[in-house]
């Protein structure tokens, strides 16, 4: 009973780094599409929908605290605390009045924060919006009434500026150049796997090698290798005619070269599809298979050789036709 080899012969890995490196031109347009599109999203996501850019002016005051009754300076006013105050009415409605109502208290509140690190005496005030000149203005009208706080807190001896806050910055954290190589090495790494996942679930004949592996048919190899005149020969010695049996609809003969001493040579159509070929077939002393290399014919060529099976016609081999000479010629050179 004829079995199929498909799927559970062994892996030809030197086939497969042929082939790959006849696609390794999708690397570098990957690479690229990947940066591209990883690039671009990102960037988008980062500008369009989070309303652009932002630039940042950050001024820093030196604040100097009174002594409380034990003659020990109050020290409460930390991060937190400065994070309140900053948005309290005394300091959004002072800036509100100063912009001449150019942006709503909400707004403000959200350009305008202060802080402070490991040392409480240093104020961070930062405004950061859209714009650079409206960051400017901001952290100028902030120097104005940061120090007047001073005034109206006990705990507060005096507030002075000690830097301006009179250049914005880029605050935006864009870093588009991590986004762009993500993006390639998204790129790389998916063609990658995805042309070897191609090239290892492809059904497609390039070998003469690979119809005796999977289909357990003597292949006599294609026209141009050196064996294939001796094996020619061998298999059709005696005959007097030989069905020629096509499995793919436009394979081309004309590279058999047929000699006129040899057998008379009938060119069938597959016999699945034209059940009348089956006559002229059965009226042949052998039987040969001509498969079109790198096709996707391997159903029609396990369904041929069941139909045969069923109506009892020995197959003598099989030719491989229209293959790739300089893969070939490069497979076994490398095996060499």
């Amino acid at each position: 009973m004829w079995e199929c080899e498909c799927g559970r012969e062994p892996l030809d890995y030197r086939l497969i780094w042929l082939r790959f490196l006849r696609r390794i031109w999708i690397l570098p347009i990957a690479v690229l599409a990947g940066a591209l599109v990883v690039g671009a999203a990102y960037y988008y996501s980062r500008t369009a929908t989070r309303g652009g850019r932002t630039y940042q002016a950050e001024s820093i005051f030196y604040i100097d605290f009174a002594e409380n009754s034990q003659g020990e300076e109050y020290d409460y006013y930390n991060y937190f605390t400065w994070g309140e105050v900053i948005h309290t009415d005394y300091f959004l409605d002072y800036v509100y009045e100063e912009m001449d109502g150019e942006l709503s208290r909400e707004e403000l509140a959200t350009y305008i924060t202060a802080t402070v690190d490991s040392d409480v005496r240093y104020l961070y005030v930062r405004c950061n919006t859209h714009s650079p000149e409206l960051s400017v203005r901001l952290a100028g009208i902030m120097e104005e009434i940061v120090p007047q706080f001073a005034g109206i807190r006990e705990e507060l001896e005096s507030i002075e500026v000690a830097k301006k806050g009179d250049k914005a910055l880029d605050s935006s954290k864009i870093r588009l150049g991590n986004a762009i190589f993500l993006g390639a090495s998204l790129g790389l790494v998916v063609s990658v796997l995805g042309i070897l996942m191609g090239l290892v679930l492809d059904t497609a004949v390039y070998l003469p090698s690979t119809i005796e592996k999977r289909y357990h048919v003597v292949c006599l190899g294609t026209p141009f290798l050196p064996e294939f005149a001796p094996n020619w020969e061998k298999y059709l010695k005696d005959a007097s005619k030989a069905a020629l049996v096509c499995v793919d609809k436009d394979v081309s003969l004309e590279e058999l070269k047929i000699s006129a001493a040899g057998p008379e040579c009938i060119v069938c159509q597959n016999p699945v599809e034209h059940p009348e070929e089956l006559e002229r077939i059965r009226g042949c002393d052998r039987v040969l298979l001509c498969l079109k290399a790198g096709c996707k014919n391997h159903e029609a060529f396990v369904r041929l050789m069941e139909q045969l099976g069923r109506q009892g016609v020995q197959v003598t081999a099989a030719v491989l036709l229209s293959a790739d000479k300089k893969l070939i010629l490069t497979y076994y050179r490398s095996r060499a």
